[in-house]
Parts: structure tokens; sequence; C-alpha cells
């Protein structure tokens, strides 16, 4: 008797078809190089442990890091070659085609190597999940050498080889040259053609009533009996000779193929772990691939009892060409999210969401949310979403649904997320939202963290009595009389079914006389949770533009700054070309100053004095010359009206220094007088002076 196959996790079984799992992992696949890795890629499942759901995350983590450095893992169509790798276990030979299956995955175990090493300095982790045994090299080079692409085994695998199959073809040449002249020679009782082959042996097709002319071993006859195929003695021998030479390229050939196979066979090992990092690197690309195009993030599994989703988008949803809504979602383990609203208005979208991300992460796949998303490790996420009618089990809606509420009461605990979908809803709602509320009151008292969705008014009263219950809602917009699929923590959510069914078509007048049968309390609440949520619409569209504008604003003030940083760098290498200039003026300047020694001690006193006001000029600006290199000192202001008197103390722009007015205006130049230096300056170039020294 065989052993029984192992039960599936009540996970898997219950939450799988609900999440939609495998059409997200459709998606992820599609970003693979190579079928094998799509198709292991669509067989993932979220991991059991927290050790384990950390190291895949510690993979992808590596892999965008790579990414954002602009060097992506490399990936490449990898062949299946389990059967080869078992076949080589088991001692067989391969064939020319099998071992050169086994060259793309040690092309792509090279690759990933030589991209190792260049990414040893900046992402180590990654260098170390793509290492591979450099021994393989040496048998991808004597594969490479003797098995073409096409599976054959290349003249070049040995000098033997290569000698027999030259030797078929010198025999193979002689053989036909020999028919045809045989041929040529017996024409006349020839039925067709030159010569025939019958299973590796050649003869000529010769009349039947003609036979006896032609000497040879009879190989057949036609269907008709007409024509008798015969091999003349000279072709019999060199046929001998064709056959021994293929017989000594068979053997050589299955040498060849021997040694390759115990080569490949020494370095199994090897071959099995660089066949898994290749198809890892397949994976890993996709996941990036996949993160680059959504623009998700790898969330690293916390030690909290928070589940903390910032801008949270359906992971389905982003691959769609679609506007997707991002909401925040969180969750706290012993507590329950009550989500009310509108129909069609994203309250199970939420759900989902909140159920991928957890097996996402555990799976180390990149979730589409944002920065500041915390998420612990959640064992398992159970779920009761859509209809779960089973006509197999002749259990109606209602029936199935408490059957799966019953078996995720009896196995949830403080590490399962519960996900439910219209609790309990189906039947009488005063039954049915205390049904609910017993079942939510019994899954938060286990400490699991909970979500549902609701039309329940009793639900949505739990929060006021419990903290153990949070309300949220899905808004309606009634002046676009749509829903906003924005959630908002905190606010129960009015179910506005009238409002939908006007929305799809209802007629006024149904409308109308449906609001005749409601109770003032009931449409007094409905309008009371509408104007709550518009609200806070409101409220959140005002905080959002405030934020916007704050945002703006500093990326003004950014721009202002490179604008002012770059003005600035422009003012200073003009002051330095200026500086320049005024060092060249000064060595200038102290020529002629020792020109003037030598005039004032020859006696040219007359002639030297007009040279010192040069000199003067000239050295006063060096002696200024650092003030002249301070950009971001501010301008000294002009002179003010009656200031130019002798006597008067003022700053001199081209001395860059204070000086005395010693002569008054004459042509719109005065004479001044800085140290023992006199000279003549336009009045423009006059300012206010500073401290008097």
């Amino acid at each position: 008797m065989s052993e029984a196959e192992p039960e599936e996790p009540l996970e898997w079984v219950v939450s799988r078809t609900d999440l939609e799992w495998s059409a997200l992992l459709d998606v992820l696949a599609s970003h693979c190089a190579g079928e094998l890795a799509a198709e292991r890629l669509r067989r993932t499942r979220p991991a059991t442990s927290a050790s384990e759901a950390r190291e895949l995350h510690r993979r992808t983590a590596a892999a965008l890091a790579a990414l954002d450095l602009g060097q992506p893992v490399p990936a490449g169509e990898i062949p299946e070659v389990d059967d080869v790798l078992a076949h080589l276990d088991r001692g067989g030979v391969c064939s020319g085609e099998q071992l050169h299956a086994l060259t793309a995955v040690l092309v792509a175990a090279r690759e990933l190597r030589a991209y190792a090493a260049e990414r040893r300095g900046d992402v180590p982790e990654l260098s170390e999940m793509l290492a591979t045994d450099a021994r393989l090299d040496g048998l991808l080079r004597s594969i490479q050498r003797c098995i073409d692409t096409d599976g054959q085994v290349k003249d070049e695998a040995s000098p033997t080889l290569r000698r027999a199959r030259q030797a078929i073809h010198r025999t193979r040449a002689s053989l036909l040259d020999s028919l045809k002249k045989l041929s040529t020679q017996h024409k006349d009782v020839l039925r067709e053609g030159n010569y025939v082959e019958r299973d590796g042996r050649y003869g000529l097709p010769v009349r039947a009533d003609a036979h006896r002319r032609v000497d040879g071993i009879v190989l057949g006859s036609s269907a008709t009996g007409n024509t008798l195929y015969i091999e003349p003695p000279a072709v019999t021998q060199l046929g001998n000779q064709l056959r021994i030479a293929e017989g000594d390229v068979e053997r050589e050939i299955a040498r060849v193929l021997d040694e390759l196979s115990d080569e490949a066979r020494e370095q199994l090992v090897a071959l099995r772990e660089a066949y898994e990092v290749a198809l890892e690197a397949d994976r890993l690309r996709a996941l990036s691939r996949w993160a680059e195009t959504t623009r998700s993030r790898a969330l690293p599994l916390e030690d909290t009892a928070v589940l903390s989703l910032v801008k949270m988008r359906h992971p389905l949803l982003v691959t769609q060409q679609i506007e997707v809504v991002p909401n925040d979602l969180e969750l706290t383990r012993g507590k329950a999210l009550v989500i009310s609203g509108p129909n069609a208005g994203g309250k199970t979208v939420a759900l989902k969401s909140f159920g991928l991300a957890i097996w996402m992460a555990r799976a180390g796949i990149p979730i589409p949310c944002g920065e500041g998303s915390r998420l612990g490790f959640v064992a398992q996420v159970l779920t009761d979403v859509g209809d779960n009618q089973s006509l197999a089990q002749s259990l109606s809606t209602f029936s199935a649904h408490v059957y799966n509420l019953s078996r995720i009461l009896a196995a949830a605990d403080d590490s399962t997320l519960v996900l439910l979908d219209e609790i309990a809803g189906g039947t009488d709602p005063e039954e049915g939202s205390a049904l609910a509320a017993a079942v939510l009151e019994g899954l938060v008292t286990k400490g699991a963290a909970v979500a549902t969705t609701t039309h329940y008014e009793r639900l949505k009263e739990l929060a006021a009595d419990d903290e153990r219950f949070v309300n949220a809602s899905v808004g309606f917009d009634f002046e676009a009389m749509a829903p906003t699929f924005t959630l908002t923590m905190g606010v129960p959510g009015a179910s506005s079914a009238l409002a939908v069914a006007r929305r799809f078509g209802m007629p006024d007048a149904v409308i109308d006389r449906a609001q005749t049968h409601m109770s003032q309390a009931a449409i007094d609440r409905e309008q009371l949770l509408a104007d709550l949520q518009r609200e806070r619409r409101q409220a959140k569209q005002a905080r959002e533009r405030a934020e916007q504008d704050a945002e703006a604003a500093a990326v003004l003030r950014s721009e202002l700054e490179e604008e002012r940083a770059i003005v600035r760098a422009k003012e200073r290498k003009k002051l330095q070309r200026e500086s320049a200039t005024l060092m060249s003026d000064i060595r200038r300047a102290r020529a002629k100053l020792r020109d003037l020694d030598e005039a004032i001690a020859t006696g040219g006193k007359r002639g030297a004095a007009k040279r010192v006001d040069e000199a003067a000029s000239v050295v006063a600006i060096g002696s200024r010359l650092d003030e002249a290199l301070r950009p971001d000192e501010p301008p000294k202001p002009m002179l003010p009206d009656g200031a130019l008197e002798v006597g008067a103390r003022v700053y001199v722009e081209r001395l860059g220094t204070d000086a005395k007015i010693v002569e008054g205006p004459s042509k719109g130049e005065v004479k001044v007088q800085a140290g023992a230096f006199a000279i003549r300056v336009p009045v423009e170039e006059l300012r206010v002076p500073g401290k008097v020294k």
C-alpha cells in the first residue's frame, strides 16, 4: 500500500484562488528570459518560515541594488538538463545533443562568474549568490572543441576521428567512381539511373532478362521483378572498406562521447550548482524587471506585530493600463479592520492587496508600495473571498461560507492574517451580523490580524465599544456619481446602495420609491456617513495640495540656490581672471619702481615723479588683492551729494582701499592720496569709506 500524499496546508487550499496568486505569477514569469525559469517561477509558493523568507528577500534586495547601479543581473535561455544530469549520475554516456545542451549552462555560469566578480565591491551578496566553479570552464572548452551546435562530434575531437572520416570520403568517392564506370560499361542492360543503394550497399539496376551479363551479388529486386539490383565484385570490395571506415568513425565517436561524459561526471556537483545559479539569475532578473516596471520595493520582514503598507497598489492592477489609486493599509495582530462603503468601491481590492503583499514578502517578490511600509512575518493567510458555492458538496454560497469560517476559526492563531469578504452575508441581516461579530471576536481573541468587508451596521459599531476593532471605508463621490477607490482609516463608510444603483442606470422613480421604504434614521445615518467621508476627502485633498505646494517651494528654493551658486562661481572666475591681470600689473609696477630707484640715483627727479604715480596706483591695487577676491562681500554704497570736498575720506574702487581727497573735482576726476602715493581717479569710482584707520 502506497503512502498517502502529504495534505496541502489550509492556507494554500483556501487562499491561492481567492488571492489570484497564479495570475500574479504569470505576470512575473513573463519577465523571464527562458521558459524553464518562467515555469519554475509559476510554481512559486510563499516561504513557510521567517528565515527562508528573509533569505529570499536578501537575494531580491541584492538584485535590485545591482539594478539601481545600472548593472542588472544577466540571464538567458537555459534548456532543461535535469535528465542529462540524472543520466550522468547513473553513469551513462551522453549523446552529442545532450552534451551540447550543457554548454548553455556552462556559458551562463562563466558569464555570471565574471559578473559576480565585478559586483564583489558594490553588491557582495550578489557576488556570493552567483558564484560558480571556475573549473567548469575547462569542461566548456572540451565540449565546444568536440561538439558542434547540432550536437555532432567534430573532426577536431581527435586525429583518429579525422583520419577515419577522411577514409570514408575517399572510399565513397572511389565507390561512386567505380559505379559510374560500370554504369557506362553496362548501360545497355540497365533499367534506370546509374546505381541504387540498398541498406548501405550499392548495386546496378539490371534488367532481369539480362542479369547474367553482369557479375555480382544480387541485393534484391523491384516490386515487379523486372529489375534486379546487382553489386559487382569491385563495388563489393569498396563497400566493405566503406563499412570498415564507418565502424572506425562510430567507435571513435563513442570513445569521445565517453571521455566527455566522464569529464562532465567528475564535475557533476558543480554542474548542478551552475544549473541552479543560472535559473536563479533568470528569476532575479524577472523580479528586478517587475520592480522597475511597477515601481515596487523589496520589503524586509521585521519583528513587528504591525502590518503597514504605505501607498499600496494592487499588484495585478498595476500591470494593466489603468490608473490605480494607492491606499495606506494598516493591520495589527489581535485587531480587526472593518471596511465598509459602496459596492465596487475597492473593498475587496484592499483585502486582496493585503493578502498578496504578505505572500509576496514571504516569497521575496517586490511589492508595489511606498517608503515607510513595514511587514512582520505572517505564517499563514486564510481567506474567504468571492462566491464559494460548491455544487459538488451540495453547499449553497452561505453554507460554503460558514464552512470556511469554521475551518479558519479553528486554524487561526497569532501568526495568521484572516481576510473575509462580506462576512456572514447572504442571510438574515440580524442573525448574519450577530454571527459575523462573534466570529470576528473569536479571531482577534486568538491573536489573528483580521480584515473584513461588510455592509452590517452592527460591525461598524464594534469600534465604538471595543478597541480591538478599527473602522475603514471606501468613499463615493456623489458629485461625480462614482466610487473614489480611496480607503480612509478610522471612519465607517456608507453603503450608498441607492447612489450606486442610480449610477448603473436604475430609473430615478425607482430610486425615489426606494427611499420611501427607508427609515428616517437610516437615511440620516447614510447622509451623516456620506458627509463625514466628503469632509475627510476634502481635508485629505487640502493636505495633499499643501504638501505639493511645500514640495514645489522646496524645489524652487533648491533651484534658486543652484542658480545662486552658479552666479557665485561665475563671479569667482571673473575675479580670478581679474586678479591674474592685477598680478601682472604689479610685476610691471615693481619693474617701474626699480627703474625709479635708478632714475632718482642719477638725479632725474622730475621724470621719476610721474612714474611714482603710475607705480603707486598698481601697487596699491595689489595690496588690496585679497579683498577683491571676496565675491560675497556686499558692495559699498555710493557717495552722497556734496561729499567731494578736499580732505574728505573716500573709498577708491581701483585701489581697493580708503584714501583722502587732496584736490577737488576737475573734469570728472579728483586727486586722492593713499599712504605715500597720490593719483587722479574718476569720481564714479569713489564710494563711502570703511572704518577710518
